[in-house]
């Protein structure tokens, strides 16, 4: 609901505002003339006597809207001064510094109909959206004509590709490419192992007989059952991610270029019927609908969790937690057979949102250049290590470390990057050195087990975000889509809670379930998806 008043809004503000330039939603050459008409001339007389990473002979400001968790941009940042004084090229965020609220403030920009000279946003797809309507500026001529590192990635990298063309060919958004595959591990307590004499499990069988002892036979050593064996921070939100256990989920997946809706396949049964057993045997955390993202905190730090799935900061709890737990140790094991005996991570790459170049941008020549910047090698070290001499130091062989500056903060490494404008959300590629070097010791071991098995990662499979495929779609799709999912998906999710909690029974009440799927229209959202997923796999530019 909140996604379709926004697009609502995006479309009113931009019939609203009939003098935007280039709003008329033509092809990209109009949008490309038209900027070319502004600046393409003098941009060609300045091309080539600009001397290293300058983008302008003169300073040059523009607007920018952009939000990266909860932090609106602050052209205080050290990152974007630095890049200011390389570049002649300076940004204003549009976003009061107070307002945390992303969504808000977009929609405040779009009822305005004052659009930031540059936009970013964590929906790509509203993006596109917006540029289809008129509100951003195709940026495939630019890109071609002016951003020859942008356009060396879109050569090389079908990844890149994908994620960069909206469906109508044209490119309203540079996205921010990711090295590796691998996003979450699997992560087990190897200290309760050794106590109780057991080997790290390799099958979804070993993986509950192992759950079961660290239930059963305190491991923690404080004579009490409390130990809560699995748990999720991503519960609350994303409560089908140990149905991937049997291979399965409460979303849509693809099997043999056919797509799923995987509630109606054989093996979600098995998947719902063993986390029922499991939740029941006390293996599942009875709150792990409801606990949120504090659990690790709180069951790690209290001794009492034993297995997750979860990002590479986990391994920091090894070194954290040491004083307090004598011995604490979380390690990664690779993902659990399922039952087919297959090994399967299906948590991987996300989405790479970036920004792009409002249709009220005057100089989008300048600003795309300006963009382009952040591909080339220099820009790269900006944005992903922040500023040499300071944050950074290289070797004569090229290879960069992190200063005590920023791996001694009394924030995390990424945090403390986050804090003077690096890794933040816009166009770029990002290092998969820069991740090592922010990792302890276990960390990069968890991530070389998981980058070094490509075989567990599926190819064909499009981007996830929080166990969803990222697809795209024709307008018309979307609206038909959405509205179909308003009313299945909170059906399912509330059917799949209260058969784990035991409210509900899952056996009498599957077949019932199905019918209701079929009369919510779940026929035609699996015929939009097929049809977006073979977009997405015939996608060849």
């Amino acid at each position: 609901m909140k996604k379709r008043r926004l697009m609502a809004a995006a479309m009113a503000a931009v019939m609203l505002t009939g003098t935007l330039a280039g709003c008329s939603a033509k092809s990209e050459t109009s949008g490309t003339e038209a900027a070319k008409g502004e600046s393409g001339a003098s941009q060609a007389q300045t091309e080539e006597t600009l001397e290293d990473s300058l983008v302008s002979k003169e300073p040059k400001e523009f607007t920018v809207f952009l939000n990266f968790n909860n932090m609106p941009f602050d052209s205080n940042w050290q990152v974007w001064q630095e890049a200011a004084k390389r570049t002649n090229i300076s940004l204003k965020g549009t976003i009061s510094l107070s307002n945390s609220n992303e969504e808000e403030a977009f929609n405040l920009m779009m009822s305005s109909g004052n659009l930031a000279d540059i936009i970013g946003y964590v929906d790509a797809s509203s993006l596109e959206k917006l540029g289809r309507d008129g509100g951003m500026i195709p940026l495939n001529d630019l890109i071609k004509e002016h951003a020859p590192n942008i356009q060396k990635v879109l050569d090389e990298d079908a990844r890149f590709r994908q994620t960069a063309y909206s469906l109508d060919g044209n490119i309203y958004q540079i996205p921010k490419n990711q090295e590796l595959k691998a996003a979450e591990f699997w992560w087990i307590r190897q200290d309760w192992l050794d106590k109780l004499n057991l080997k790290a499990p390799t099958t979804v069988d070993e993986l509950h007989d192992v759950l079961y002892a660290f239930r059963n036979e305190d491991p923690n050593g404080n004579g009490l059952k409390d130990e809560i064996p699995l748990f999720d921070r991503a519960g609350w939100k994303q409560p089908d991610e140990y149905l991937y256990l049997w291979d399965t989920s409460l979303e849509f997946y693809p099997r043999d270029g056919k797509m799923k809706y995987e509630p109606l396949e054989e093996n979600f049964k098995t998947g719902v019927s063993n986390m029922i057993k499991w939740y029941q045997e006390g293996l599942i955390d009875p709150e792990i609908f409801t606990r949120g993202a504090s659990s690790r905190d709180t069951l790690l730090g209290g001794d009492l969790g034993g297995c997750t799935h979860d990002w590479v900061s986990t391994a920091n709890y090894n070194s954290t937690l040491q004083e307090t737990i004598p011995g604490f140790q979380m390690a990664a094991i690779a993902p659990p057979a399922d039952q087919n005996g297959v090994v399967k991570e299906r948590v991987s790459r996300y989405p790479g949102v970036g920004w792009g170049i409002s249709s009220q941008c005057k100089d989008p020549v300048t600003v795309i250049k300006f963009m382009d910047y952040f591909f080339t090698e220099e820009g790269s070290d900006l944005m992903n290590w922040g500023i040499e001499g300071d944050t950074f130091t290289r070797d004569a062989d090229g290879s960069k470390h992190f200063t005590d500056t920023v791996l001694q903060s009394e924030l995390t490494p990424i945090g403390y990057l986050r804090s003077i404008g690096a890794q933040y959300r816009i166009g770029m590629c990002q290092d998969g050195d820069y991740e090592y070097a922010t990792m302890k010791e276990d960390g990069i071991e968890a991530n070389k087990l998981y980058n070094g098995h490509d075989e567990w990662f599926d190819d064909s499979l499009p981007p996830y975000l929080d166990g969803k495929m990222a697809l795209k779609y024709t307008s018309d799709d979307e609206t038909e889509y959405k509205n179909i999912m308003a009313s299945i998906k909170p059906y399912v999710d509330e059917k799949f809670q209260s058969w784990i909690l035991g409210v509900n029974d899952f056996d009498s009440e599957y077949d019932t379930f199905i019918k209701e799927l079929k009369a919510r229209g779940i026929d035609r959202a699996l015929e939009i998806n097929q049809k977006a997923y073979d977009t997405f796999l015939g996608e060849d530019r």
